[in-house]
């Protein structure tokens, strides 16, 4: 790596790293009662590394059954080497420590469009263990793309191929008229 690109691969991990920090922040303000303090307790927003998608390949695969529960038609492990090349590249991942150990609750990774007109959200994936994460992965997940996305400078978020699109409506996500060609994509408007 030459020493521009690590001056940028340093920039973008800033980026993504601040984006994570602002969602914490905004989470804890909005965290009051005991029962939501006690549903958010544990969880920490970091980035995508080796460990976790260990913990994808090894534990969430003993989960896919072909009828509630499917496997994403590529590796986590593929995505993680494919999107770690990419400087700019969007990568969150949700965990939880609960006494019995930490509990990987869900991934995403993504990538800023060329004139970063958008940031799409091309792979996610939550925890498909049968002790679900009741605080709502996406929210997280969602957030830490928008607030990269406002730093990145874009325009808007796409999340390519959802699969329940009316899933994201209750995020602000909507039918994209911006989309690139070739995919489905719901997507919200950034306001900066």
């Amino acid at each position: 790596m030459e020493l521009f690109d690590e001056y940028k691969y340093a920039y973008y991990y800033t980026l993504r790293r601040e984006a994570r920090s602002r969602v914490v922040k905004a989470l804890n303000r909005r965290i009051r009662s005991e029962s939501d303090r006690e549903t958010w307790r544990g969880i920490t927003l970091a980035s995508i590394k080796k460990d976790a998608v260990d913990y994808a390949t090894f534990k969430w695969s003993k989960f896919y059954d072909g009828d509630t529960h499917h496997p994403l038609p590529v590796t986590w492990e593929r995505l993680y080497h494919a999107y770690s090349a990419k400087l700019a590249h969007f990568n969150v991942a949700v965990w939880q420590t609960l006494p019995e150990g930490q509990i990987l609750r869900g991934m995403a990774f993504g990538k800023p469009s060329g004139g970063k007109t958008h940031l799409t959200i091309n792979w996610l994936e939550r925890s498909p263990e049968p002790d679900y994460f009741k605080g709502g992965v996406l929210l997280p997940i969602l957030a830490c793309a928008e607030e990269y996305a406002k730093l990145l400078g874009c325009e808007r978020v796409l999340i390519k191929n959802a699969l329940s699109p009316a899933e994201f409506e209750r995020y602000g996500y909507g039918r994209s008229e911006h989309a690139p060609k070739g995919a489905t994509y719901v997507a919200k408007e950034m306001s900066q």
